[in-house]
């Protein structure tokens, strides 16, 4: 991935370093590194005539759009005069994945159609962590024990697969990222390599390159032109 890659996990170690703080999972401070980081690229990429508003850069605030059926503050809200005209939603999944993966991924659609029917371009990116603690539930808000480590597979990515795959519909993002990542003993994150799951060559495929980061970002500018 490159320097762009470099810097993109660093803005998930800043991130998960919050996350990992006492409150901080509920915190919007531990989505800061890595809105501002995505924020910062996608502006170097578009020039001058365009602004956002996001976590991390400008006055530090989202954008809140009126959409098709309801309010929505917006992750990364891409603006040329004023109108927004693109939105990066960006999800990181840092434990009990399965358990809520159905729910995510309604969630995304619900909110894609929102978005999309009011005429903004909506792109997605998911990280996911390859091995994914999972954790009982505790009183208030507090992490529970660790009870397992899952494991990502075939069948976890397959809906977005499918998503990728389908027609245009309002439900479908314009574009959709997913990244893979690891964290060793010291709570660094790092790129998986597809081989050590248990993923289809189809699979491999796409996420090595429809899913990268790289892609991703060149589809969005390209999304951003076509939209404004």
């Amino acid at each position: 991935m490159g320097q762009m890659g470099s810097k993109f996990l660093s803005a998930i170690s800043a991130s998960f370093k919050a996350y990992n703080k006492k409150g901080g999972a509920r915190s919007t401070k531990k989505l800061v590194p890595i809105h501002k980081f995505l924020s910062e690229t996608i502006l170097n990429k578009l020039g001058k005539s365009f602004s956002i508003k996001s976590l991390g850069i400008g006055d530090g605030k989202e954008a809140t759009f009126d959409g098709k059926y309801y309010l929505k503050d917006l992750d990364i809200a891409i603006f040329k005069k004023e109108k927004i005209v693109a939105t990066v939603s960006f999800k990181f999944v840092t434990s009990n994945y399965k358990q809520n993966a159905n729910n995510y991924f309604e969630n995304l659609m619900g909110e894609t159609a929102n978005i999309r029917r009011q005429g903004v371009g909506f792109a997605h990116f998911l990280v996911l962590r390859g091995h994914t603690p999972y954790y009982s539930k505790n009183k208030g808000n507090l992490r529970g024990k660790e009870q397992k480590i899952e494991i990502i597979n075939e069948k976890d990515l397959q809906k977005y697969i499918k998503l990728f795959k389908d027609m245009d519909f309002p439900h479908k993002p314009d574009l959709i990222g997913v990244c893979l990542l690891d964290f060793d003993k010291n709570n660094n994150p790092k790129l998986v390599s597809y081989n050590d799951f248990d993923f289809s060559a189809e699979t491999k495929k796409i996420l090595q390159n429809e899913f990268s980061l790289k892609k991703f970002l060149d589809k969005f500018i390209h999304l951003v032109s076509l939209k404004s």
